[in-house]
Parts: structure tokens; C-alpha cells; sequence
């Protein structure tokens, strides 16, 4: 489950792919909706955006809303 894989890392701030990973999507698709503002990163090191654990939880939330789960 995405608590015993993610559990461990509550308020750890996520990577672009481990963003992707834990919202179920690919990395492009998680691009754009960095790219539509649909998520914006916590900060950003360089190249490297970081993003928040509970903004990623919040918009997981309203994707299954979405999707109807």
C-alpha cells in the first residue's frame, strides 16, 4: 500500500518522480500539471523542484474525487 511504501516519510519533501510515483501518474503528466499551476513546488534547488507531502496528499484527494474513488 502507499502507507507502507510512503508511510516513512510524512513530512519529507517529494521529487519530481517520487511525486509522479505517489500520484499514480507518469512524470509527464505530473510536468503538466506543475506546468498549469495545478501544483506548485515547495521550493526549488537548481534544476530540482521539491514538493510538499501534504500538498501532494490534498491533490491526490481531488484527483480520486475526480476519477469517482
Amino acid at each position: 500500500t502507499h502507507q507502507d511504501v510512503f508511510g516513512a516519510v510524512a513530512d519529507a519533501d517529494f521529487t519530481v518522480a517520487e511525486a509522479a510515483e505517489y500520484l499514480e501518474v507518469s512524470v509527464p503528466t505530473f510536468r503538466r500539471y506543475v506546468q498549469s499551476k495545478r501544483i506548485t513546488p515547495k521550493h526549488i534547488v537548481g534544476r530540482n523542484q521539491f514538493f510538499a507531502t501534504t500538498e501532494l496528499k490534498s491533490f491526490k484527494r481531488s484527483l480520486r474525487a475526480v476519477k469517482g474513488h
